[in-house]
């Protein structure tokens, strides 16, 4: 497989570490676009913002972690499991600060249904960025299929507090309140 190869070569590449001005720049950019997303009266299309964020969110300073979310996310999509977690654990490996590494591979397990390897993850990109409203919502969706119904509803409202524009969240919580109306 082409992935393989182009990796053998990455990786045999030294791993940059995000430089401190980087990481403060995109803390920066983040905190100014979750400012956007809870002004009432933004100009700009919600989506759009959202859309802003994910890209930071993916973006990291080292060409070969990006090579690798593009390559372990290719294989996820082609449903080729085994070898996305392969690429997802070297990226996790050599990239534990990149939150959305530790997201995408949370999100690998979730398919695989290896739910509690998937809220592991999902507890990196937290710790990493407690903003993350992916993992939140994904952390919700477990949870509630694994019955813990309370739980997944304070972790959806958590989700909705971060990005108040996230309409399955919005109707999860009303599906919830609805089934549990003691929660």
């Amino acid at each position: 497989m082409r992935i393989f190869a182009t990796l053998s070569i990455l990786l045999a590449l030294s791993f940059p570490a995000f430089a401190a001005g980087d990481d403060a720049k995109r803390s920066d950019q983040l905190d100014k676009l979750f400012g956007e997303l809870h002004q009432a009266s933004t100009t700009r299309d919600p989506d759009k913002i959202i859309a802003d964020i994910w890209q930071i969110w993916g973006s990291n300073d080292s060409a070969t972690a990006e090579l690798l979310i593009r390559e372990g996310t290719a294989a996820m999509n082609a449903h080729e499991y085994d070898a996305a977690e392969k690429v997802l654990i070297q990226l996790v490996e050599s990239y534990p600060s990149y939150a959305e590494g530790w997201n995408k591979r949370a999100t690998l397990y979730f398919m695989m249904g290896r739910f509690d390897a998937s809220l592991t993850d999902i507890q990196h990109v937290l710790d990493l960025e407690p903003r993350h409203f992916g993992a939140l919502a994904g952390k919700a969706a477990i949870l509630r299929a694994q019955g813990h119904t309370r739980e997944a509803l304070g972790v959806l409202r958590e989700a909705l507090a971060v990005n108040p524009h996230m309409a399955s969240v919005i109707q999860s919580i009303k599906e919830l309140e609805k089934e549990q109306p003691d929660i």
